[in-house]
């Protein structure tokens, strides 16, 4: 019988446990999921070019431009200001370690159902992957988005990203739709 914690006496025919010397481990975590502020825009977006040069390696695509960084911290600051987006920060110790972008979108007055939700981007720093931060930022985003009465919710994920396309799928997200590109640069040798 496994009980998480360690005794010196355990008798097994009334479960009668000495807790005179129990020892048990507790793991505290200083970190914390919160609503990003204007002040944490340069530390999202040193992450955000983390997660740039992660996709570059997998697609040449992804190369950011020399002033990129530069564009995204604009982007994310109205984001801020936006009541139809949600940007998070994972914190530890007051250093981000991750983030997640939200946005409510509309579709043309086509489709019956125009709204939905899109997260656009989330990151963890690599030291601090697989620990259960993302998933942690995921549940912020979903209960905003139940909030604002949204049900459904798209993201993209660049083929080659093998790690970012199990975690969505582990956390329910389904394939709809294929996004083709052609390159002409490299079809015409130019």
């Amino acid at each position: 019988m496994r009980l998480g914690i360690y005794a010196k006496t355990v008798k097994c025919r009334k479960l009668k446990i000495s807790w005179s010397n129990v020892r048990v481990k507790v793991k505290v975590s200083t970190m914390e999921i919160t609503k990003a502020q204007p002040s944490h825009i340069s530390g999202i977006v040193e992450l955000w070019k983390e997660l740039m040069d992660f996709h570059k390696a997998l697609d040449p695509f992804f190369t950011r431009s020399e002033e990129g960084h530069v564009s995204f911290g604009r982007h994310t600051k109205k984001l801020l200001e936006s009541e139809d987006a949600l940007v998070l920060v994972a914190l530890d110790k007051g250093n981000i370690i991750g983030y997640a972008i939200s946005e409510i979108v509309e579709r043309p007055p086509v489709f019956q159902r125009r709204k939905y939700g899109i997260i656009s981007d989330m990151a963890v720093k690599s030291t601090h992957r697989r620990k259960g931060i993302g998933e942690q930022m995921l549940k912020k985003l979903l209960k905003w988005f139940q909030l604002q009465n949204i049900s459904r919710i798209e993201l993209r994920v660049v083929v080659q990203n093998k790690i970012g396309y199990s975690f969505w799928k582990k956390h329910g997200f389904n394939d709809y739709m294929h996004v083709s590109y052609l390159n002409r640069e490299t079809q015409n040798g130019v």
